[in-house]
């Protein structure tokens, strides 16, 4: 008997993951600051020097700075150039990195349920919404901002929940607000981790105070456009700290803001 042995099924092989190349420059500069090469303080060199030393294009290089810019990493001013960002508090963003990695495509399931919750419920309230409503929707916004000045993180995650709970109970429709408060506890290490981050009132207030124009005035399409912002920025920050670890997992399963505009509104 031959010993010989043949095979009818062929061999399939996945292709290689590639990291994207802005993941890499900032993995790069990310060990530079590591390294303590970078330090607080320095200014980076100018776009067109540091492409030509790291032989990347310019558009690859502005999204690296642009990502270690929305994590807190860098502080880019214009007409003076990038800095590495002075640090003046324990720094969240190694935690938010790797927690981004393993847990940012669970958590982008939870936000795709919050969206969907968020955005039937900003037709509705923009119906059925009383003054009283809308009075308590604009005091746990004042609410949330207090607690930023007083920099208690545990208050300014619950203020957090507390503005989006009371969009929802605005709406008046109980099984959508039972989902809601469903997906609280699932959301509360995250909204912690994101509302650690450098500029986060930058980023996400304003979203805040556009919702509460949008019901003032009655206007759905304004309050879902700011809804879909809030929750485009957080499905960023994920994106940026996980692709920034990982270079493909999280960024293959996480949806860019771009998707969730067009699909969402």
């Amino acid at each position: 008997m031959s010993t010989e042995q043949t095979h009818d099924q062929v061999v399939r092989y996945e292709p290689l993951a590639r990291t994207p190349l802005p993941d890499v420059i900032a993995e790069q500069l990310l060990a530079e600051i590591d390294s303590g090469t970078l330090r607080p303080g320095d200014r980076l060199p100018s776009e067109p020097e540091l492409a030509r030393q790291l032989q990347v294009g310019r558009s690859s290089l502005r999204e690296a700075i642009r990502k270690l810019h929305t994590l807190g990493v860098l502080d880019v001013v214009r007409g003076r150039g990038t800095f590495v960002r002075h640090r003046t508090e324990p720094e969240p963003t190694p935690q938010f990195v790797h927690w981004s990695a393993t847990q940012g495509p669970a958590i982008g399931e939870v936000l795709e349920a919050r969206i969907g919750l968020e955005l039937a419920a900003s037709g509705l309230a923009c119906v059925r919404a009383t003054q009283a409503d809308i009075d308590a929707v604009a005091a746990r916004c004042r609410e949330h901002e207090a607690a930023r000045r007083k920099g208690d993180l545990d208050v300014l995650v619950h203020t957090d929940e507390q503005v989006h709970e009371s969009l929802i109970r605005a709406a008046h429709n109980d099984l959508l607000l039972q989902m809601y408060l469903a997906l609280v506890p699932q959301m509360r290490e995250f909204r912690a981790h994101t509302l650690a981050l450098g500029h986060a009132d930058e980023r996400f207030d304003p979203h805040h105070r556009a919702m509460l124009a949008g019901l003032v005035k009655r206007d759905a399409a304004a309050v879902r456009e700011a809804v879909v912002q809030h929750i485009g920025a957080l499905y960023g920050e994920v994106k940026a700290a996980g692709t920034v670890e990982t270079g493909r997992q999280a960024a293959g399963q996480m949806l860019d803001y771009a998707t969730i505009l067009a699909n969402f509104t």
